[in-house]
């Protein structure tokens, strides 16, 4: 007993840890969505290729070492006067030994100067970028969390038809079985308990594929049970208000990096007119002394390389064209944010305007339900009076649903195209 105590324990403590809040799903989302763990990849990269851009101006050391085993050996024999003996000079020996250490430090390049700003500019898009996907994800999980709320609802009430429409059958049942109620009126009340059937059949599928689709984008398994959202009708700020932060939007803010970095780029191709003047210094180590007769020899310099071809000019244009090409795109991304932020805001008002509306069409709808039952109860309305009314009902309770699902959506659709936080206490 002891034992099932603590195994029942635990499985209340798992249900009670389980996530159930639209928050939950999108930190989980946040960190475990593929497309968000790919932005951070490539933001990553983009900062690897901005440090080895950058780093392509630091000095470089080459070390290299050769055995030599020479058929001859070349040797000179100087006499020395002051000693009467013979100076031997080894100029080739026969196995001869070198090492070189070589540093290069580039002193003017301007055109790696400015292929490393435009590097380090476009890894600043990619974090631009990042944050996009951040808030597409963002969208792909509300989107997701309230669909899967409006399948739960529509399950539930066509759950409610199902059991209206057995009932009404029962009713029926005891009519024919006292000789109130005709053959006919039976088979479509049986009739109407099999449509009512295929329709919770079809929203089980709804659900099951909501459900699954949660799960994807957040990698989170998605309660039992979600509430549709509740929302008080308020009415947004003007559209103006939020066209207003396009410019601070990531999308916008990308693309007008993408352009600097384009400009840096053609910069950079116009700079490789510009003579390249770079520094070495040289040790070397040999058993070829040579004439100098020193074992350690070193030498230094500066080097000036100036080179001017066709495929420079030629690249010139091209960078040209891209970097007119990326301002466009700029242009174009700042144009698309202003209108995603006018759909945004007018679907929001359409949706919220079918949400009051759709207020009066359930409770008109229910109250009609109840009439045709009371009037049919008393021989004044017929079976398909009823049947119609119940199928109103559940009409406009989807309705309702859907109404309700569209303006949540809208709501946090629009505050992500505007570049807001979803919650108050959110931060970006």
């Amino acid at each position: 007993m002891k034992t099932l105590g603590v195994v029942v324990a635990l499985v209340a403590a798992q249900a009670g840890a389980q996530p159930k809040s639209l928050q939950e799903f999108l930190a989980n989302a946040d960190e475990q969505n593929v497309d968000r763990r790919l932005s951070l990849e490539q933001r990553q990269r983009s900062e690897a290729e901005f440090r080895a851009a950058w780093t392509a101006l630091f000095p470089s050391l080459t070390a290299s070492a050769t055995w030599t085993h020479n058929q001859f050996e070349a040797v000179a024999n100087f006499p020395n006067p002051a000693t009467g003996m013979v100076n031997k000079l080894v100029i080739v020996p026969q196995d001869q030994l070198d090492a070189v250490l070589r540093l290069d430090v580039p002193l003017i390049d301007t055109t790696r100067w400015f292929r490393a700003l435009a590097a380090n500019t476009a890894s600043l898009s990619a974090t631009e970028r990042e944050q996009l996907t951040r808030d597409l994800v963002k969208r792909q999980v509300v989107g997701a969390w309230y669909g899967y709320a409006a399948a739960l609802a529509v399950r539930e009430s066509a759950r409610r038809s199902v059991g209206v429409a057995e009932a009404q059958l029962k009713l029926i049942d005891i009519r024919a079985g006292a000789g109130a109620a005709t053959e006919l009126e039976q088979m479509r009340a049986k009739a109407e308990v099999a449509r009512t059937k295929q329709t919770v059949a079809d929203v089980e599928s709804l659900v099951a594929t909501t459900r699954r689709t949660l799960q994807t984008v957040s990698f989170l398994e998605p309660p039992a049970e979600v509430a549709l959202p509740n929302d008080d009708l308020h009415p947004e700020p003007p559209v103006a208000s939020f066209e207003d932060r396009a410019g601070e939007l990531p999308a916008v803010k990308a693309a007008d990096r993408d352009a600097e970095a384009a400009g840096r780029l053609a910069t950079a191709s116009r700079l490789a007119l510009v003579p390249i003047v770079s520094g070495q210094f040289t040790q070397r180590f040999t058993n070829a002394t040579g004439f100098q007769n020193q074992s350690a020899v070193y030498n230094a310099g500066i080097g000036l390389q100036w080179r001017v071809d066709v495929p420079t000019f030629m690249n010139m244009q091209v960078q040209s064209q891209a970097e007119s090409m990326a301002k466009l795109a700029a242009e174009k991304a700042r144009l698309q944010a202003r209108d995603q932020v006018f759909q945004d805001w007018n679907r929001l008002e359409t949706a919220r305007q079918k949400a009051e509306l759709v207020i009066a069409q359930v409770a008109a709808a229910q109250r009609a339900s109840q009439v045709a039952k009371d009037r049919y109860a008393v021989g004044v309305a017929t079976q398909v009076d009823v049947i119609q009314a119940e199928r109103d009902v559940f009409g406009a309770e989807v309705a309702q649903i859907q109404a309700r699902t569209e303006l949540a959506t809208a709501r946090a659709g629009l505050r992500l195209s505007a570049g807001l936080p979803l919650f108050p206490d959110e931060a970006r």
